[in-house]
């Protein structure tokens, strides 16, 4: 592993040649999310965050890496891959030859957490849902009168949610998400690029919206829950659009 001063990002490992930087910022939304296992204020809360930050970032990569292999198998050349606070992105040198091409490349990563999301949810099935609890009474561990979930099974339940979030959330029409790139596709096929990205910013600026909204939600209910799209993005590819520059990539994401 390597960290660039100048990039301010670690590089994890490689692609085909292409790198694969991690982002400090990164572990900002993984700690947000471990909170529910961080407010159990214990050894064990502090083991399951660290293997939930874990299990987040390998989802994030499979996701990416399904982008990857797919555009690989193409023969679309990946430039590097990204993984921050936002996510993850895959960056290309070229494009496609056809949309169905494109289609498939960007429907790889969603699909992939899916079938994660999927995994995890039949070895939950298999596992033991709960364990004994145990106290310390006058300095001897006593077994409770109650049972706890595992530690096991509250893994393989946090990628569920997280696997699942990611395919479903990644099918929001924002930009830079997949949802947002199939939405564009279709829209340019029928009228034209600057159309189509004026649709997806104006929807990715709602959904950043009803984020913002959730966000705070979560924060007073102890759980919060943050997701893209942001508004950044999509305020800055609505600007781009109305002036004329209105390819996907008229922002730099």
């Amino acid at each position: 592993m390597q960290f660039s001063f100048d990039a301010g990002r670690f590089e994890v490992g490689r692609y085909r040649g292409a790198p694969v930087n991690l982002s400090p910022t990164f572990f900002i939304t993984a700690v947000v999310l471990a909170v529910p296992f961080l407010r159990m204020f214990s050894l064990r809360g502090l083991v399951l965050a660290g293997f939930f930050v874990a299990m987040f970032f390998l989802s994030i990569l499979i996701h990416e890496l399904a982008h990857a292999v797919m555009a690989t198998h193409y023969r679309v050349q990946v430039a590097r891959i990204e993984i921050s606070m936002a996510g993850g992105l895959v960056h290309f040198r070229g494009w496609p030859h056809t949309m169905g091409q494109d289609l498939l490349i960007t429907l790889a990563g969603p699909i992939a957490n899916l079938a994660m999301g999927l995994a995890a949810l039949a070895l939950l099935k298999l596992v033991p849902a709960a364990a004994p609890g145990t106290i310390v009474v006058d300095g001897r561990l006593v077994t409770e009168p109650f049972t706890q979930p595992s530690m096991v099974a509250l893994l393989l339940r946090a990628a569920v949610y997280v696997n699942f979030g990611l395919g479903v959330v990644n099918l929001l029409p924002g930009i830079p998400l997949d949802g947002g790139r199939i939405v564009y596709l279709l829209v340019e096929q029928r009228w034209h690029s600057r159309t189509a990205l004026l649709t997806v910013s104006s929807l990715g600026l709602f959904f950043a919206t009803v984020n913002t909204f959730l966000l705070i939600g979560t924060i007073i209910a102890g759980f919060p829950i943050w997701a893209p799209p942001t508004f950044a993005a999509n305020w800055e590819a609505f600007k781009a659009a109305r002036k004329g520059r209105a390819n996907w990539d008229a922002v730099a994401f």
